[in-house]
């Protein structure tokens, strides 16, 4: 079942995350934050934010789970692409290659959930240090053997696909908070009257604006109490 608790306690619980009692940071949408992960567990949505600020940490820009990667990630899984629509799941499963496409006795849910599971069995990566998290993803990008029931790399790359997805997708697929990763590339935004800069390669000073930007506010986030 979905867990009920605050989406920021338990990204904010994350070892290292928590300078406060109370602190507020950039989450996005802020109005969800008292509803329940719409497929991840807590212990889930830990994992995956620690595995994402890997890749995507907070320098000038926010993180990949300060930009809401998570909540992108968690819908995902919950809707078309994670219960494998327009996947075809029946056997034989012989190992392919990656120009085969899928080639999985599950979805692309029962995936992530496998190799979370796993790898949290293997070591409990919120609790690294960042030093020793950057080491533990490194080596496992290269991992060739399984984790738990999955193959590592088919794993390791959803994982990575995602996070990228969720940091520059639009802000109405719940990532991208205050657009963070176009304002990180100086994209405006897929709007068809910019057509005199259809030509440009370079980042633009046009402000972003997403498909729904007239209608979703980034409203600042509630400052929060961890929870126990």
């Amino acid at each position: 079942m979905p867990s009920r608790f605050s989406r920021r306690a338990v990204l904010l619980s994350m070892g290292g995350a928590v300078a406060a009692t109370v602190t507020p940071v950039r989450h996005a949408f802020a109005q969800m934050d008292a509803e329940p992960w719409a497929f991840l567990t807590d212990d889930e949505a830990r994992w995956l934010a620690a595995v994402a600020d890997v890749f995507i940490p907070e320098d000038d820009h926010p993180s990949a789970s300060q930009a809401g990667v998570v909540d992108y990630i968690d819908m995902q899984l919950a809707t078309g692409y994670g219960q494998g629509q327009g996947l075809y799941l029946k056997g034989p499963f012989p190992s392919g290659t990656a120009e085969q496409g899928w080639q999985l006795p599950m979805t692309p849910a029962e995936l992530i959930r496998t190799g979370i599971a796993a790898a949290r069995a293997e070591t409990d990566l919120a609790a690294l240090s960042d030093a020793d998290r950057f080491q533990w993803v490194d080596g496992f990008s290269k991992r060739e053997d399984p984790i738990g029931d999955a193959p590592a790399q088919t794993f390791f790359g959803e994982v990575l696909s995602l996070t990228k997805e969720g940091y520059f997708s639009d802000p109405i697929y719940l990532g991208n908070h205050d657009y963070a990763g176009w304002r990180m590339v100086g994209f405006p935004g897929a709007h068809a009257y910019f057509t005199e800069r259809v030509g440009d390669n370079a980042p633009t000073q046009q402000p972003p604006m997403g498909i729904a930007h007239g209608q979703l506010r980034h409203r600042a986030p509630r400052p929060i109490t961890q929870e126990g």
